[in-house]
């Protein structure tokens, strides 16, 4: 269990595949904040199929469209857990719109929740993360930035901010042991896809088999396995990448 002592903030935490990534750090156990803004009731389910040993799980109510808010409630949890040690930056929303079809309130709130509330997390546990001279911070990301999807682009624009984002922080903080990663998962099977793609999912899932090298469907383990690497000693060296788990679809 090499995150024991450890404590990791994983936003979105409550949905496909921020339940899988809060198993798997608690698994190595660290003591995971679940934030989302609704779905309390998985985190018992989830306690009770972890190891013994494993770290503790909790659930903190969060609406990440206000930036300000989660910005206070993570300065607040930081310092009530001693510092803050590993943040994943999961949360999104994907309305699939053409650009023409969505408003200004809405590609501002997509942005705020996909993109503004990594940076305000980012500075309120980064300030900890210096003072103990280690930290890592994973931000997910998505093979869409290939541009081969439309009526995506409030999602996308906020997810190229996070790829950006990720190399800008990488930089900044590498002098004080902090790691910066993007992890973007291809097609893994969620709640968000069957309701994003609805009517159509037989259809995309044939699309999405034809382009993969791998012929199976992906889970959202494999994409939490992937962070469990990135913020190993086993990438001590590794800093400012974007690692894609999709199966073998986007090859850059």
């Amino acid at each position: 269990m090499f995150l024991a002592g450890k404590t990791a903030l994983v936003t979105g935490a409550t949905g496909g595949l921020g339940v899988a990534q809060s198993a798997a750090l608690a698994a190595e156990g660290a003591d995971v904040l679940m934030l989302d803004i609704k779905g309390p009731e998985a985190v018992e389910a989830l306690a009770a199929g972890l190891p013994p040993g494993a770290g503790k799980l909790r659930y903190v109510a969060c609406d990440l469209a206000d930036s300000r808010a989660s910005q206070a409630l993570a300065r607040r949890l930081d310092t009530e857990v001693g510092g803050i040690d590993v943040l994943v930056n999961n949360a999104a929303v994907n309305p699939m719109k053409p650009i023409d079809g969505y408003d200004l309130d809405e590609w501002e709130r997509v942005q705020a929740i996909n993109a503004t509330a990594a940076v305000a997390l980012a500075q309120a546990v980064v300030p900890s993360m210096k003072r103990k001279g280690w930290g890592n911070i994973v931000n997910i990301t998505t093979i869409t930035l290939n541009g081969g999807w439309t009526d995506f682009t409030s999602y996308v624009g906020s997810k190229g901010t996070l790829l950006g984002l990720t190399r800008a922080l990488a930089r900044e903080l590498g002098p004080f042991n902090i790691r910066v990663n993007c992890v973007s998962p291809g097609a893994i099977p969620t709640a968000l896809e069957r309701e994003v793609w609805a009517g159509q999912l037989d259809t995309y899932v044939k699309f999405l088999l034809d382009h993969q090298s791998l012929k199976y469907r992906g889970s959202p383990e494999d994409v939490a396995n992937a962070i469990l690497f990135l913020v190993s000693d086993k990438a001590r060296f590794i800093t400012g990448q974007n690692l894609s788990v999709d199966g073998g679809w986007w090859m850059h």
